[in-house]
């Protein structure tokens, strides 16, 4: 038996090798929260683990590197640990570990001792088992494996579940904050719990399919895969898109500059809720002159503890806080089939930009895409 290599392998080699990329990257970030951020960097390095073991067996390159065969066969009792650290990391003003997290640790540490008399095994010992392995087509799912692998399951549900209840928890201060950064931020962790939950049930209806007869195939094998791959892929997307929800907004400290404010957080958050009352009803930002001091004066403010209330409770500055409306606004007119025959630059205009080049910029940084691309890609849709 030699090791091939085919597309699909490639492709999750592929996948793997971008989680290396992408951890790497969230490690050597200066910026925000380093801790949380290092969390999720190893997350995705045992996707990538996970993945590259799969692989090897796929394509038989595990005879090439023995040892590698299950290394990883304990990792999925830390994917849903690390989740929930994650979380609680963002959440958490000054989070620390205290030492009964070990216990979050332990399933992990059991395993790993008890696979430890197949590790320090000889190489000659593991390829005799591999090729003995690997030469029967339809293996079958032995009893204890399928134990293990349902307590694994069972394990990330469960930390699925603390997941959730702690962005439940903390996703009630966002009922009125529509267009924070640190909704954005909620949201994501969200759609992070949502996906990895997702692959936790396809991964359990794999391993109860195997156990009670359906034929072993890499079909299978691949569905789980993807889904993992999907995880590392969607974590780079928005690595990319939105490099500001890794500041760790959730978890952040008021700017000291405000220290000594003497606006307290009632008189805030009514300003809060009038400001996205003025902007919604009377669409200010409209006036490409609309500065700071006009905004202020409208809603009985001064400029200080209006920039502060931007600051502090959307995480934004006063101009992306603009910009975000009418690049809003700019995205209704885009879509609109009425008003196809307008060009992309009264269009801006409309959305009070000063030109087109300008209006370009922002509406790239808020949604990822051009303008002209913008409106590309719905007039493909409406034809589909």
């Amino acid at each position: 038996m030699q090791p091939s290599f085919n597309t699909s392998a490639i492709l999750l080699l592929l996948a793997a090798a971008q989680g290396g990329f992408l951890a790497l990257v969230l490690c050597t970030h200066r910026r925000g929260n380093q801790r949380a951020n290092r969390v999720l960097a190893l997350l995705i390095c045992l996707f990538s683990l996970r993945l590259l073991e799969t692989v090897a067996y796929w394509t038989k390159f595990l005879l090439v590197l023995p040892h590698f065969w299950l290394t990883t066969a304990t990792l999925q009792f830390l994917f849903g640990v690390l989740l929930y650290f994650y979380a609680k990391i963002l959440t958490t003003e000054n989070f620390k570990f205290k030492h009964r997290a070990a216990w979050h640790f332990l399933p992990f540490i059991l395993q790993t001792a008890w696979l430890t008399r197949f590790y320090v095994l000889p190489r000659a010992t593991k390829l005799t088992f591999l090729q003995q392995y690997l030469g029967v087509e339809n293996p079958p799912v032995p009893l204890l494996y399928f134990l293990l692998a349902l307590a694994q399951i069972i394990h990330m549900l469960i930390y699925t579940g603390l997941t959730w209840r702690v962005l439940r928890a903390h996703g009630a201060k966002f009922q009125n904050g529509a267009l924070s950064l640190e909704r954005m931020s909620w949201q994501w962790l969200r759609q992070l719990t949502f996906g990895f939950g997702g692959f936790v049930l396809v991964l359990l209806a794999y391993v109860v399919a195997l156990r009670f007869g359906l034929p072993y195939s890499r079909g299978l094998d691949a569905l789980v895969l993807v889904c993992l791959a999907g995880l590392i892929y969607a974590i780079g997307i928005v690595t990319l898109r939105r490099p500001e929800i890794f500041s760790g907004a959730l978890a952040a400290k008021p700017a000291p500059k405000y220290e000594k404010s003497a606006l307290t957080p009632s008189r805030a958050e009514a300003a809060l809720a009038k400001l996205q009352h003025v902007m919604a009803t009377e669409k200010l930002y409209t006036n490409s002159e609309l500065k700071l001091a006009d905004l202020a004066a409208r809603l009985e403010l001064s400029p200080h503890h209006l920039s502060q209330i931007i600051n502090e409770k959307l995480g934004l500055n006063f101009f992306d806080f603009i910009n975000q409306y009418r690049v809003a606004e700019a995205q209704q007119w885009l879509d609109d089939p009425a008003k196809q025959n307008y060009t992309i630059l009264s269009i801006a205009l409309e959305a009070g930009f000063n030109n087109k080049a300008s209006f370009n910029t922002a509406f790239k940084k808020h949604t990822g895409m051009t303008p002209s691309q913008f409106r590309d890609a719905r007039v493909k849709a409406d034809k589909v």
